[in-house]
């Protein structure tokens, strides 16, 4: 069943329920129906056609949800991007996603305006503006309409655009490890297939409330949304996590579920613990990379479980840990029904268990394609098999044991970062002959950014941190620093990060050649 049928189903069964919880506002599924009515023939009046693309460059906000899905109601490929990207990501994104039209609000204006961003041609900016008072900025080059005035001027009744489940729904792109990043499309038939897995997993009811507390264009919150469609429970998050508003939050929405990360548990766990936090309403944790604290998380929350689960934006949901099952060190649990594991050499030979390989993934929930790159996605696809680039293995039972990231990912607090994006970065400084970025461990965020450099001329880490924080998000900018002579190299001269990580105290090995 495609996800607009799921929220049509549940407008005739619970339409008076409440879907969306977010800053003390209430959206029943009825009325969420009826907006995302209003926002498909708001964007179908700013000229979106099937098939042509919107972006969410926006924050955590009732908005949010109701723009992505008026943008799949018309038809349309929904693209969520971070609007904090650094302005060379961001403009590598939107020039090949070609967006129609970018959806902003005006805290997230600036960075769409910004003079180094490159905006598509022919591109309409619409903007959600809560204050309507407020004048809209002027681009000489750009439309910008708000998008308040457009919804309050739209009908509630459904747009009509056949879609099937063949049509493509969503655009994603990856942390461009590799240089640029991939853009990664789902269609109709595979958008929000992994709903009902965690339905059975976490055991969902209609009664639950799931509570997200990461951006709304992360996978994580994203996930929480469709899953509560799925359950027809509720779905409720903050404009943006914070830790001393993090208890009174999930009293104030009554969370049974919450989904996070594991560095989010962590900062939790470093604060003085409170009234509210020993009487929760919390009966579990989806919590991504939560296992070495997972039995503090338990003791101390009270909750029944902490599940982990294995994925990846372009393979879906892969695995998750049985609830009340005895966790086993190191595994992220079994398949998910629907879903089979394979691991392979680098020639593409099975594995038995426990031998390290590359973990290929066969799966409703995985990508559809890779966008506009039919050579990238004929080497990751190969007779439904889908090859994530990671590495690991399985135990006699098929449980999954995540080894290492084959690509260069630095994850950073729930954040995937681009070593590579980085260091070409960092090469554009006069005096930067090379650099090497690599995450280290990190006791709260998992993984820190650090750089090893060497130069060609006199530079401090303070010049090299403000070159950076000029040209990348925040969180892409390196913490740590290291100046060398030189870089441990390959006889084909390639930079052996895994010589850097393992000195770093990382796991990383070059398991596969």
């Amino acid at each position: 069943m495609l996800i607009l049928d799921v929220l049509s189903r549940h407008v005739t069964e619970r339409g008076e329920r409440t879907f969306i919880h977010h800053a003390g506002r209430r959206v029943t599924y009825r009325e969420f129906d009826r907006l995302t009515n209003r926002a498909a023939h708001a964007l179908r009046g700013l000229g979106v056609e099937k098939g042509d693309r919107v972006t969410l460059a926006l924050g955590n906000s009732v908005e949010y949800v109701v723009a992505a899905f008026g943008a799949l109601k018309a038809g349309a490929v929904l693209n969520p991007v971070n609007p904090a990207l650094g302005a060379q990501e961001l403009s590598y994104i939107l020039g090949h996603a070609e967006p129609r039209v970018i959806v902003t609000d005006t805290s997230n204006l600036q960075f769409i305006l910004a003079p180094q961003l490159a905006l598509p041609q022919g591109c309409t900016v619409a903007v959600f503006d809560p204050d309507r008072s407020r004048e809209l900025h002027t681009h000489p080059s750009l439309r910008i309409t708000n998008l308040d005035e457009r919804l309050a001027g739209s009908t509630d009744d459904a747009l009509p655009v056949h879609l099937d489940p063949e049509d493509y729904s969503t655009l994603l792109y990856t942390s461009g490890t590799t240089g640029n990043p991939k853009g990664v499309l789902f269609t109709h038939g595979r958008t929000g297939t992994s709903g009902p897995q965690f339905i059975e997993a976490l055991r969902l009811t209609p009664d639950d409330v799931i509570l997200a507390v990461t951006p709304l264009f992360h996978g994580n919150a994203w996930g929480s949304v469709v899953t509560a469609l799925h359950a027809g429970s509720t779905a409720a998050f903050p404009k943006a996590f914070h830790a001393s508003e993090f208890w009174p939050l999930v009293h104030e929405v009554k969370a049974t579920v919450l989904y996070t990360l594991g560095t989010v548990l962590a900062m939790l766990l470093t604060r003085a613990p409170s009234d509210l936090e020993r009487h929760n309403p919390l009966r579990v944790i989806l919590g991504l990379g939560s296992a070495p604290i997972r039995d503090q998380i338990i003791k101390r929350f009270g909750v029944i479980d902490v599940a982990e689960c294995f994925g990846a934006t372009d393979a879906g949901v892969v695995t998750i840990t049985p609830l009340g099952a005895a966790p086993r060190a190191g595994s992220c649990g079994p398949p998910v029904p629907g879903v089979k594991l394979r691991i392979t050499t680098g020639d593409g030979r099975a594995l038995g268990p426990r031998q390290v390989g590359e973990i290929c993934v066969q799966s409703p929930a995985r990508m559809a394609a890779y966008f506009r790159d039919p050579e990238q996605t004929a080497l990751t696809l190969c007779d439904d098999w889908f090859s994530t680039g990671d590495l690991g293995y399985v135990d006699e039972d098929g449980w999954l044991y995540f080894v290492d990231r084959k690509r260069d990912v630095i994850r950073r607090g729930g954040e995937n970062i681009s070593s590579v994006l980085i260091e070409k970065t960092l090469r554009e400084h006069p005096n930067v002959a090379e650099a090497a970025v690599i995450g280290v461990p990190d006791a709260v965020l998992g993984q820190e950014v650090k750089a090893f450099i060497v130069a060609k001329g006199s530079v401090s880490a303070d010049e090299l941190r403000s070159f950076a924080a000029a040209r990348l998000a925040k969180f892409q900018v390196p913490r740590l620093w290291e100046f060398r002579d030189s870089l441990p190299k390959t006889p084909s001269q390639r930079v052996e990060k895994y010589k850097l990580r393992q000195e770093q105290g990382g796991s990383d090995k070059p398991l596969l050649g």
